[in-house]
């Protein structure tokens, strides 16, 4: 129809129409969100529909009604914005060209008012509506026509879909909606100012949810410098988009890099908006999840109780936040054994939800998981049961409630009684989907919740006394261990193009197979087409097990950088030899779990003392080692949890133990365990290692080694080693020199933008024993079957340069980085001589991925490094990566050590060890044979632990 806003007749509602955004424009918060406002919009809306054009009613009576929601959503009137949006727009779509910002706002109001009422998927249809018609509107205005507020407009509308699409699951889009956004603010406001840095982070929180991580870190990135550079600190983008960056760095398994991010974020909240704001709050709680899963549960714990009571005084006492904060920090408590503290904040958590609302059931999905094993610990039954039956039925109405959540419900369920479904069926089930779920992180890393739900699968385990249940969750804990040391092992055999391709299409299977298992476990729960569900899920199952084992069969060595495959009991106890018995020993979430298997049988506990004592007892064994004595109590106590009758029982009476150890017990040497107290340590003390020849595996790999064995009179001796120091990165120290520096820091602290940090690397301490004991070990070969490469040619070109076939036997002798997360551009690494000059590829530094890509053919790589066989936390990744990928290079077997070894005592345990293999003995064998000779020999301190007792074989 033909209308012009401009038309004369029309004047006086115009006048209305300025007097009424004058109001509503004014700086005067107060005046303009006043009932003067209101009136003034009213009277426009009451003239406008006397007012007819073409037989409707004056489309300012829907601008009027668009305006009067805007003010009702602000006020959070949300029904009332609802309703006059709606009638707004109903008025104003016949002349929506005519006004086309006031019905894009009309549409972005209601959008937004629908969602917030809980019609997600009708809001999310509103803000496409209004999207499409800014596109058109965009496209045929001329550039010199359109103002700041009109890309504002469009960026408001693209981030509140991009929001919705979320909340739906449509990620994909999600973010093409976010990058509209993203780009309109660009436009509105410039790249540099807060709102866009804002949709900065916002972007990259979207593409992180698409699994685009390299591009979500870029943009965070980006954020993080366009807020230093051009936002004063005290503006709230400054701190969001460091936490935004910080949160990014622990989702893609660099925790220990995001920490940093989050401490400077709650720092500049701290000292600008204050300790009131729910803002600050949920910085204390972001920075308590990311502690979580680094193990650091009493840094985390203060964290959520002060969010707690700031959730508290804000929202006031049955805060939702305050209920979740409260929750979170229970969790901590749990995992370091105060069960009834634990138990009691989760029950106030959950009254406090109650309390206020009987529709949050997020809450119990935070809760129930923790809450009801600690009931059955308690002894608790019926509340156990109870709790179980709740968190069963509240994750059945959970809408698209993920496989994990429903699986857990229903294992817990079993456990207490509260179904009839098997509880072995429901805890198998759990451990695949976790095992799944595990498959599908690049990083390998396991969630808090994840690791207590593989708690109560081995707490189950251990009740029913099923070795095949316990072996199924270890080796979910064990290969994420192991997937974390070889994170950058992995991505570079990812780096053919082939095998990623093979990697995604088996993700995208276990993505279909946890749907499937989603189904069928609502089908059980509800008793409802479970016969449909279970062949359906069947079906999906049999195409990943064919794509695994097609991995498997061609790419080998990425699936065992993974963790390996899943063990089967059967073949895991037929690759036993006759004398030989496999020992477990794992840390899950607040407990310690036993897997023993031998000829006599299998038997998994759980130890007696919690996870956080146990853990404490290793560290203070480790704390007390000198070379003049150690912690007896703790070594014996150590020794009396793991190895009980029945445990020994199971091990029977094997003569080679194969040890799997994860966390903190992959830092514990197990071989100066006393079997009795100790009173005094002479060549007499009844050590572990005078029961058993001990190795020492990461995961659980199946089959012997199958390598031929080089004849003693072929065996040639590669050492390097005593590299020069750095200094500027320039050699020219003499082998052996004094480095300046004091202790060996956590490896992060030596890699810097992706190689080596040359001026923390300068302060690494000396090593003076390593050029002797290199010297040493030559001696022992000969001079016509040793070749040493030591100082300046002790240097990675050096190294990569030479033929490693001929060599039977490879020592390093140097400087082993592992302590520590091993994360970001950070790995595993030994410290070789800087180059002279800049060399490409080359930084002084031999990596984990770098050794895994060689090729060695040596019977025995001996690393005589500080402490190449784990990190010395609870959070270091197994066995470093660092040996494991030695054996990737075709190393037969890895001699490492604990901390470290004195040189002459390094020496003769090597000589002694490969002897001993040479003359026929198995080489763990050989290697306890080498221990108790050295034990009984007449050096210096001999028979202390700290002498000995460092030195592991360890196998696949």
């Amino acid at each position: 129809m033909a209308f012009s806003v401009t038309d004369p007749h029309h004047s006086r509602l115009r006048r209305l129409e300025d007097q009424a955004f004058a109001l509503f424009n004014n700086d005067d918060y107060a005046l303009s969100m006043s009932q003067k406002t209101r009136d003034a919009w009213g009277r426009l809306h009451a003239a406008a529909m006397r007012t007819k054009v073409g037989g409707r009613p004056h489309p300012l009576a829907g601008v009027a009604l668009i305006s009067l929601s805007s003010m009702d959503q602000i006020d959070g009137k949300n029904p009332d914005a609802l309703a006059q949006s709606r009638a707004g727009l109903a008025l104003l779509e016949p002349f929506a060209d005519a006004y086309p910002i006031a019905w894009m706002q009309g549409l972005s109001i209601r959008g937004y008012v629908e969602i917030a009422l809980g019609d997600v998927a009708g809001g999310a249809n509103t803000l496409a509506q209004a999207s499409r018609y800014m596109d058109g509107y965009i496209a045929r205005t001329p550039a010199d026509k359109l103002d700041k507020d009109a890309h504002m407009l469009r960026s408001n509308i693209a981030f509140s879909h991009a929001q919705a699409l979320t909340r739906l699951g449509r990620n994909a889009e999600a973010v093409e909606a976010q990058k509209a956004s993203m780009e309109a603010r660009i436009a509105a406001a410039g790249p540099d100012s807060a709102d866009t840095i804002g949709s900065y982070y916002t972007y990259a929180q979207m593409l992180a949810r698409v699994d685009r991580d390299a591009e979500a870190e870029r943009y965070a990135r980006l954020a993080v410098d366009k807020a230093t550079d051009h936002v004063d600190r005290k503006h709230p983008s400054y701190a969001r988009a460091l936490e935004a960056l910080g949160l990014l760095l622990s989702r893609t398994g660099r925790r220990a890099e995001s920490l940093d991010y989050l401490q400077r974020a709650i720092a500049i909240k701290r000292d600008t908006v204050g300790t009131n704001s729910l803002y600050f709050q949920f910085g204390l709680q972001n920075l308590g999840t990311v502690l979580l899963p680094l193990e650091r549960y009493a840094d985390a714990e203060p964290l959520f109780l002060e969010a707690e009571r700031g959730f508290r005084r804000i929202e006031g006492e049955n805060s939702p936040q305050s209920a979740r904060a409260l929750a979170f920090a229970a969790s901590a408590g749990l995992a370091e054994g105060r069960r009834d503290e634990g138990i009691a904040r989760l029950e106030t958590a959950l009254a406090r939800v109650r309390a206020g609302s009987d529709k949050d059931r997020d809450i119990g999905q935070r809760v129930y998981p923790y809450l009801i094993p600690a009931l059955i610990a308690a002894g608790r039954a019926d509340a156990a049961r109870a709790a179980a039956s709740a968190f069963a039925a509240e994750t059945r109405q959970l809408d698209n409630a993920p496989a994990f959540p429903l699986a857990q419900a229903a294992m817990l369920a079993a456990w207490t009684g509260a179904n009839d479904i098997g509880l072995t069926d429901s805890a198998l089930r759990l451990a695949g989907v976790l095992r799944d779920g595990a498959t599908l992180n690049d990083n390998g890393e396991l969630t808090e919740d994840q690791r207590a739900g593989l708690d109560t699968v081995l707490a189950v385990a251990a009740q029913t006394q099923d070795g095949a249940l316990a072996l199924d969750a270890m080796a979910v804990l064990a290969g994420s261990r192991i997937a974390q040391a070889n994170r950058l092992v992995a991505q570079r055999l990812v780096a053919d193009p082939a095998l990623a391709a093979r990697v995604r299409g088996l993700q995208d299977k276990i993505k279909a197979l946890e749907a499937a298992d989603r189904l069928l476990l609502r089908a059980l729960a509800t008793d409802s087409g479970v016969a449909a569900a279970r062949a359906a899920r069947a079906s999906v199952a049999a195409d990943v097990e064919a794509a695994r084992a097609a991995l498997a069969r061609d790419y080998p060595r990425w699936v065992e950088a993974r963790g390996g495959d899943r063990p089967d009991l059967a073949t895991l106890r037929a690759g036993l030899a006759k004398d030989e018995a496999l020992l477990a020993v794992m840390p899950a979430f607040d407990g310690v779990y036993l897997l023993a298997v031998g000829a006599d049988g299998v038997r998994v506990e759980r130890a007696t003392m919690g996870r956080a004592a146990l853990v404490a007892l290793v560290n203070r064994l480790r704390g007390s080692l000198t070379p003049a004595g150690f912690d007896a109590t703790a070594a014996q106590d150590i020794y009396a949890q793991i190895f009980t009758p029945d445990i020994l029982g199971a091990l029977g009476k094997a003569r080679t133990l194969r040890i799997v150890p994860t966390g903190a017990f992959a830092s514990l040497p197990f071989a100066m365990l006393p079997q009795r107290p100790v009173a005094k340590v002479d060549r007499d003390t009844r050590w572990l290692i005078r029961r058993f020849a001990i190795e020492v595996q990461p995961g659980f790999a199946t089959g012997g080694d199958t390598r031929s064995r080089i004849a003693a009179r072929d065996q040639r001796f590669l050492g390097i080693g005593a590299p020069t120091a750095f200094a500027s990165g320039q050699s020219g120290q003499q082998p052996g020199a004094a480095q300046r520096g004091g202790a060996l820091l956590a490896a992060n602290h030596y890699f810097r933008n992706g190689g080596a940090d040359f001026h923390a690397l300068s302060e690494l301490p000396p090593l003076p024993g390593s050029l002797s004991e290199l010297e040493a070990v030559a001696k022992r070969f000969g001079a016509d079957r040793a070749t040493l490469l030591v100082g300046a040619e002790a240097n990675e070109g050096a190294l990569r340069s030479r033929d490693l076939s001929p060599y039977g036997v490879i020592l390093f002798a140097t400087h082993g980085l592992v302590s520590g997360e091993m994360e970001g551009v950070t790995e595993p690494a030994l410290v070789l001589s800087p180059p002279a000059t800049a060399t490409p590829g080359e930084d002084g530094l031999l990596t984990a991925s770098e050794v895994a890509s060689m090729r060695i053919g040596a019977d025995w790589v001996i690393l005589s490094a500080c402490n190449t066989a784990a990190g010395n936390d609870a959070q270091a990744a197994a066995y470093s990566g660092l040996a494991q990928a030695f054996r990737y290079a075709g190393a037969g077997s890895l001699l490492v050590s604990h901390w470290p070894v004195r040189d002459d005592a390094s020496a003769f345990v090597t000589l002694e060890t490969v002897k001993g293999a040479n003359r026929g003995l198995p080489r763990a064998i050989a290697l306890q044979q080498a221990m108790l000779k050295l034990i009984r020999s007449k050096q210096d301190g001999a028979t202390q632990p700290y002498i000995w007792a460092p030195f592991i074989l360890m196998g696949r």
